[in-house]
């Protein structure tokens, strides 16, 4: 981890990890816990409540009467990318390189997680086959990923991405798998976030309680949860 993934919304990229109705979910959940004392929590209520409700509104919406059918199959291949990564990361890779320092995992994270998850529309083919490539081929002994499904989640990814992508220069740089309401939700957490740190600075556990995070089984503890990568990514 580096110094600068202190000051890094890492609502962003558990956004993109998850799937709409869990981040949706996180989200419920984080704001009924605030909502638990109100006068400790006004502000951070006052903005994240809107959000929430506009996520839920948006999320309802989705299908024929809200996203395009390209957005959405955008979106949930991307996300559906992620999860398979994020399985296959605490169920083989993780096993097989346990150690974060170890040269292996360096090589198949060069920046964290926050190098897939972050990704952009620009980029996200190719960090996706940069991770794939790394985990099937180049290091598919030890962590025994099958290379013919590896390959058939990229495909997947790749053929709902291929012609579908805006102009590099044209595109908001975020997450590919996090849409505008889901952006919001997540300042709006990091912003409460913020506010709990500062309230709870002697006991900071009194803050984590409040998130919902969800578990991994990776090594060391957490090992899943994406941290910033520092640029250049080596795919671009």
């Amino acid at each position: 981890m580096t110094h600068n993934s202190y000051f890094q919304n890492f609502f962003v990229p558990l956004c993109a990890s998850l799937s709409d109705d869990a981040f949706l979910a996180f989200a419920d959940t984080a704001l009924a816990n605030l909502q638990r004392d109100p006068a400790a929590h006004a502000d951070d209520v006052a903005l994240l409540g809107p959000l929430v409700e506009k996520l839920r509104a948006a999320h309802v919406q989705r299908g024929p009467q809200g996203r395009s059918a390209t957005a959405a199959t955008l979106g949930g291949a991307v996300k559906n990318f992620l999860a398979w990564a994020q399985l296959t990361n605490t169920t083989q890779v993780f096993p097989a390189f346990p150690n974060r320092e170890q040269p292996e995992r360096i090589a198949i994270f060069p920046g964290g997680m926050d190098a897939l998850y972050q990704a952009n529309q620009a980029n996200i083919l190719e960090r996706a086959k940069y991770y794939v490539e790394k985990i099937a081929t180049t290091y598919g002994t030890q962590t025994k990923v099958d290379p013919q499904e590896a390959r058939a989640q990229y495909k997947t990814l790749e053929d709902a991405l291929t012609g579908r992508r805006t102009a590099a220069a044209g595109q908001k740089e975020g997450a590919a798998a996090v849409d505008a309401e889901e952006e919001a939700v997540c300042e709006g957490l990091y912003f409460a976030y913020g506010g709990l740190i500062r309230r709870h600075y002697r006991q900071p556990e009194m803050a984590y309680a409040l998130f919902p995070f969800p578990r991994t089984a990776g090594t060391p503890a957490d090992g899943n949860l994406p941290s910033l990568p520092p640029p250049p990514h080596p795919a671009g």
